[in-house]
C-alpha cells in the first residue's frame, strides 16, 4: 500500500484544525462526550476492583458483587434511568421491538436493562481470564472473516455500544489476527496493561487518539498493512468529532455519529466491517458480521457523501440489531438530546 500523499496528509491537518475551530457541540453531542468522561475515569478503577474481586473470592461471588454494583448504579442514577427508558420506549414504538418487549417499558424493564450491562460485565471477564473457550460463538457470516484474514491485508471493523466488543477477542485468536481497538483516551498504556495483567495470551492492543494529532491514522496505517484489524465503536461521537460527522435516523429521529470509520477506510483503502456480538445466554454469543464495503474507494470530491451513506447503513444495520436485542444497548445517556 502506498504511503499517504502530502495532500491527504494536509487534508487530516486541516480537519483537525476546522474541528478545533467549529461550533460549539449539539446538546446530544455535548453529553456523549461528558459521558466519555465520566466513563474514563471509572472504568479503569472499576475494571480493577471487579478483577481484583474475581481473583480474590471467585467467579460465582463476584456475580453477587456486580449485581449489587448494579442495583446500586440504577437507584442512584436517575439521568441514566431516563435515559434508558426513553431509549426502550423507542424501541417499543417499532414492530420488532413491541414483539421483544411485550409490554411497554416500565421500571422493571429498566432494571433489566441495567442487569444485563451487569451480566455482560461478568462475561467479560471471564474472557479475559482465559475462559472463552468456555463461551460458543454462533457467527453469522464467517466467510467474511476469513476473506479478511486470508487477504493479507487488514480491515476497520466497527462495531457499537450493543452487546459485547470483547468477542473481537476471541475471534482474533480463532482467525489468528491481531486486533488494534481505537480509542479516544489518554489512558491507553493503563487500558494496554491491564489487557496484558488479565490475559498475557491475547493479542489485542489500543490505538490512542489525542487531539491535535494525526499519530493514530499513520499507526492505523501500519496496522492495516500489516493485515490485522482496527476496531472501532461507531455509535458514539467523541471529542472533536464535530469536524467530521453527519445526522443519521436511529430509531424514529436524527443523531450525530462520527464519520471517521469510513473516511479512514477510504484513506488507506480497506473493507469496513460492521460487527456486533449479542448475548443469547449464559456463554453464548450471536456475532453478526457484515462487510459493508469490499474495499472503500471515494471520488475525492464525494468521501463526505459516500462516507455518509456507509453511516446511514451502518445506522440501519444497528437500528435493526437494537430493536431484536435491547437490553443490550449500552448507551446510558441522553442519546438523542431529549432532555434539552
Amino acid at each position: 500500500m502506498p504511503d499517504l500523499q502530502p495532500g491527504l496528509q494536509a487534508d487530516l491537518r486541516a480537519g483537525l484544525e476546522a474541528k478545533a475551530q467549529s461550533a460549539g457541540p449539539t446538546s446530544s453531542t455535548a453529553e456523549q462526550s461528558r459521558w466519555n468522561q465520566i466513563s474514563e475515569r471509572g472504568s479503569l478503577w472499576g475494571m480493577r476492583f471487579t478483577a481484583w474481586a474475581y481473583r480474590t473470592i471467585g467467579r460465582r461471588p463476584a456475580e453477587v458483587l456486580i449485581h449489587g454494583i448494579v442495583a446500586y448504579f440504577f437507584l442512584t442514577d436517575a439521568a441514566g434511568r431516563r435515559a434508558s427508558l426513553a431509549f426502550l420506549r423507542r424501541v417499543h414504538a417499532t414492530p420488532e421491538g413491541k414483539r421483544v418487549l411485550g409490554r411497554p417499558p416500565g421500571i422493571w424493564q429498566s432494571f433489566l436493562h441495567y442487569r444485563e450491562f451487569g451480566l455482560s460485565i461478568g462475561d467479560r471477564l471471564a474472557i479475559w481470564f482465559g475462559g472463552s473457550d468456555h463461551f460458543v460463538y454462533d457467527i453469522n457470516d464467517e466467510a467474511c472473516l476469513d476473506r479478511i484474514s486470508t487477504s493479507g491485508r487488514g480491515a476497520i471493523l466497527v462495531g457499537a455500544h450493543l452487546g459485547s466488543f470483547d468477542a473481537l477477542r476471541a475471534l482474533a485468536a480463532r482467525k489468528k489476527t491481531a486486533t488494534n481497538v481505537l480509542m479516544f483516551t489518554r489512558h491507553a498504556e493503563r487500558i494496554n496493561t491491564l489487557f496484558r495483567e488479565l490475559s498475557p495470551d491475547e493479542d489485542t492492543r489500543v490505538i490512542s487518539v489525542r487531539p491535535g494529532s494525526v499519530d493514530a491514522v499513520f499507526e492505523i496505517k501500519r496496522c492495516i498493512e500489516r493485515g490485522e484489524l482496527v476496531a472501532i465503536l461507531g455509535d458514539r461521537m467523541e471529542p472533536g468529532d464535530q469536524g467530521h460527522s453527519a445526522s443519521v435516523s436511529l430509531l424514529g429521529d436524527p443523531v450525530e455519529l462520527p464519520l471517521g470509520p469510513y473516511l479512514l477506510a477510504n484513506l488507506l483503502g480497506c473493507p469496513v466491517v460492521m460487527i456486533v456480538s449479542l448475548r443469547e445466554g449464559p456463554g453464548h454469543y450471536s456475532v453478526f458480521c457484515e462487510e459493508l464495503a469490499e474495499r472503500v474507494r471515494f471520488p475525492r470530491r464525494e468521501r463526505e457523501k459516500g462516507a455518509t451513506e456507509l453511516l446511514a447503513l451502518y445506522a440501519r444495520r444497528l437500528e435493526q440489531r437494537a430493536t431484536r436485542y435491547p437490553y443490550q444497548w449500552f448507551n446510558f445517556f441522553d442519546y438523542w438530546g431529549d432532555d434539552a
